[in-house]
């Protein structure tokens, strides 16, 4: 079924491993199922992504338009994690013809509160699921929360090197579950809950937030961010910043003036007129109530 030998698995996992990389997290899923279905000769596959409580995380399909709500319904007889799923098989079609077999997955993630379910589609009936097959599917999913991993330290390794971040992340439900999140997430946030419990947000979502899946909010002294990530939110944690009082683009051209930039070296970078920056700028010493680059360089390196 998979390519023979210990040599075409390892470089399998090398190469999902290298997804991580290479791949963003939007494009992860799809580019690491894909590698999957090549090496063990299946025709398509799908991959559902979920939290435990059955919150969607993401989905991925390859190269057939499968529905996510049919892998979510894919069931196994009591106490078994995988087996044939051959009253969907023919549904599918791989290069115009009915699949001969179908096979499900149901896969827990380490560390982290989510589990992936995986169809995988042949064309020909398997000889049969082996060893290096469920080894494979072990580290895709492992690979997969490095990739969701990756995504809530971006901003902290921003900030170790020096550079605008917007803050410790993590990706949470609706109801403020947290299903990842970053090292230093929980370090900001007052009456955390510890290790081994459900965590969950000390605070409600503001509900025009959650369901809009964007906004910004502050709460227990901190600033919070919200983003939709697939079926999650992403939310990003920080102290009170003096540039808050500036819209997006002012706090652009407020930390290129303190990087020493000219207004014409501004206007060339974003692509406006040397005006434009310039009244940005007067907007700007107005609303932190400054009057000289070097006291908003001053501020800045207080504020970092």
């Amino acid at each position: 079924m998979p390519e023979q030998g210990d040599s075409g698995l390892d470089r399998l996992i090398e190469s999902l491993y290298g997804c991580v990389v290479e791949q963003s997290d939007t494009q992860f899923m799809t580019a690491a199922l894909e590698r999957l279905c090549q090496w063990c000769g299946a025709g398509a596959g799908a991959w559902l992504l979920q939290t435990v409580q059955g919150q969607r995380v993401d989905f991925a399909a390859w190269p057939a338009p499968i529905a996510p709500e049919e892998v979510a319904g894919i069931t196994f007889p009591d106490g078994q994690r995988s087996g044939p799923v051959t009253s969907l098989a023919a549904d599918w079609r791989i290069d115009g013809r009915s699949a001969a077999a179908a096979e499900g997955f149901h896969l827990m993630h380490r560390g982290t509160a989510m589990h992936s379910t995986v169809l995988l589609l042949f064309a020909d009936t398997p000889t049969g699921v082996d060893d290096a097959l469920r080894r494979a599917l072990g580290h895709l999913v492992q690979a997969a929360s490095l990739s969701l991993l990756q995504l809530v330290q971006r901003d902290e390794w921003l900030q170790a090197m020096g550079r605008h971040s917007r803050g410790s992340a993590a990706l949470v439900d609706e109801q403020g579950r947290v299903v990842l999140a970053s090292r230093r997430f929980f370090d900001l946030l007052p009456d955390a809950p510890g290790e081994g419990t459900e965590r969950r947000l000390p605070f409600p979502l503001p509900a025009g937030v959650a369901a809009d899946g964007t906004g910004e909010f502050t709460a227990d002294g901190l600033h919070f961010r919200v983003q939709r990530r697939g079926g999650l939110l992403l939310i990003n944690a920080r102290r009170p910043h003096p540039l808050d009082a500036l819209s997006a683009r002012e706090q652009q051209i407020a930390r290129a003036l303190a990087a020493g930039k000219t207004f014409k070296s501004i206007a060339r970078e974003y692509d406006i007129a040397i005006s434009t920056v310039a009244n940005h700028a007067s907007r700007i010493y107005r609303k932190l109530g400054l009057y000289r680059r070097e006291e908003l360089v001053g501020l800045l390196r207080k504020a970092a």
